[in-house]
């Protein structure tokens, strides 16, 4: 996806529609996880581990499978009382690293652009003096706490690498029609291993907060079979 940098605004002020909605949702069958989304996300997906093209680790709540994101209605929305991800959320805004590599920068979407209404003054993104409005500020401060919750989050699974507790798996889901999709390339949390850890190390996972973190990761795995239904 394109992204506009919003270092100021536009002739016209800008706005959110409240009906806005991610591109191309029905097909997105992954999205990455904020590190404070696991106990949200344990009750609906599967948390998997997995590598990005930089070969940061991350985790990522599955939605669907085969291009089918499985976790919407007729309408093209979540489910009702779905855990919605803050990835899609923060949509259509962004953050990009300025060309310094110093700091970042609010960005939009480009698919978002033509989706802004102008004539909604409660929800301007600047106000006539020019200066950040209000929404943009809480707009920043959500992005903000999203990008370290994913910064910490490949941390806490980077640290489950070292100790070699990372498992690669697969997966086969059966869809309404009894087909089988196989799911390959994620990592979980190997049980045993983690299980013959001694008391110590133990101990020193609860007290980095790991051990409720790995409990979510290892409850939302049989939301795995749960897909196909």
């Amino acid at each position: 996806m394109a992204l506009h940098v919003i270092n100021q605004p536009h002739d016209q002020t800008k706005a959110v529609n409240d009906a806005m909605r991610y591109p191309n949702l029905e097909k997105i069958i992954s999205v990455p996880l904020g590190i404070g989304e696991f106990y949200e996300a344990c009750k609906d997906y599967p948390i998997l581990f997995t590598k990005n093209q930089e070969g940061d680790w991350l985790a990522i709540a599955l939605l669907g499978f085969n291009d089918k994101n499985v976790s919407l209605d007729e309408n093209g929305r979540f489910k009702r009382g779905k855990y919605v991800p803050a990835f899609l959320r923060r949509y259509p805004f962004a953050l990009v690293q300025n060309e310094a590599q110093e700091g970042f920068s609010l960005a939009i979407e480009e698919e978002g652009l033509e989706e802004l209404n102008a004539s909604n003054q409660a929800r301007a993104l600047f106000k006539e003096d020019k200066t950040p409005s209000d929404l943009t500020k809480n707009i920043l401060d959500f992005l903000v706490r999203f990008q370290g919750e994913l910064q910490s989050c490949s941390a806490f699974i980077k640290e489950l690498y070292k100790g070699e507790l990372l498992v690669q798996k697969s997966a086969n889901v059966i869809d309404e029609e009894g087909k089988t999709h196989t799911i390959n390339g994620f990592f979980t949390l190997d049980e045993e291993k983690f299980n013959r850890l001694n008391d110590k190390k133990k101990l020193d996972m609860c007290k980095k907060g790991a051990t409720p973190l790995i409990t979510a990761h290892l409850i939302s795995l049989s939301n795995i079979r749960r897909l196909g239904m």
